[in-house]
């Protein structure tokens, strides 16, 4: 296979991992693993936001940059890229079969919007329960869930800046929980709150940038954690002017 194609491949896997969410040391092993695979020897660096390959074969020296604009997070493109790089170095196969196979994954559709909200509506509601809350308050967190499911399907068409969705959502988890306190007796409006925006922590973030941290990748790991610092500050921003918004109105 020609360097050019093989680089090809190896920077479109990477950056398949890092639009869905893998860690940086996952990035450049499986960058290096292809380029090996076809006995290129490869210097692979990933960033958050970018990732930068060079190879060096028979054909000289040759390098990529991509970018990369928009990220989530989606452990099923994930883990079926770790098998293709896996069988990339196995068993060699050609680049329009492997190309075929990285567009299936990039493209390939995630959960329907029924499994989103059941999955927002139930972590929701248990998270409610296991902080103490009755079912009054599971009940009116698993609405609020439900809320935020919708928050997401929405956001999820076009990302373009992704802090708006989650002041939006604890926008309407204190306003909403708010409501519902003052309208069901007996209900907590602080552990609606808690058990709703549970769907929202940017665990996966807090993970990877603590992983990065770990293997030696400083920068991309403070990155990683500043952004889901980030995250709550701005998810606290949105529940806190909600629920100022709710007492101010009440009183």
């Amino acid at each position: 296979m020609e360097q050019e194609k093989i680089l090809e491949i190896a920077v479109k896997a990477g950056t398949i991992l890092l639009r869905f969410g893998a860690e940086t040391y996952r990035v450049e092993d499986t960058i290096n693993r292809i380029c090996k695979s076809y006995g290129l020897a490869c210097e692979a660096f990933a960033l958050p936001t970018g990732v930068f390959v060079s190879v060096e074969g028979q054909e000289g020296v040759s390098t990529i940059c991509k970018r990369i604009p928009a990220r989530t997070v989606d452990l099923e493109k994930i883990a079926r890229l770790n098998d293709l790089s896996r069988r990339i170095e196995k068993n060699k196969p050609e680049y329009h079969t492997i190309m075929a196979e990285l567009e299936a994954i990039s493209h390939c559709p995630t959960y329907p919007r029924l499994a989103l909200i059941l999955s927002y509506a139930f972590t929701a509601f248990v998270y409610a329960l296991l902080f103490g809350g009755n079912l009054r308050d599971a009940g009116s967190a698993l609405v609020v869930g439900v809320l935020l499911s919708f928050v997401r399907i929405i956001f999820s068409k076009e990302i373009t800046f992704p802090f708006i969705e989650y002041f939006i959502g604890g926008f309407i988890s204190g306003l909403i929980s708010s409501l519902a306190a003052s309208l069901i007796p007996q209900t907590n409006a602080y552990v609606v709150i808690i058990g709703a925006l549970t769907n929202m922590v940017p665990g996966v973030a807090l993970t990877n940038g603590i992983r990065d941290l770990l293997h030696g990748d400083s920068v991309s790991g403070l990155t990683k954690l500043g952004e889901a610092l980030m995250v709550v500050a701005v998810i606290a921003a949105g529940t806190g002017i909600g629920l100022a918004l709710w007492f101010s109105g009440g009183s």
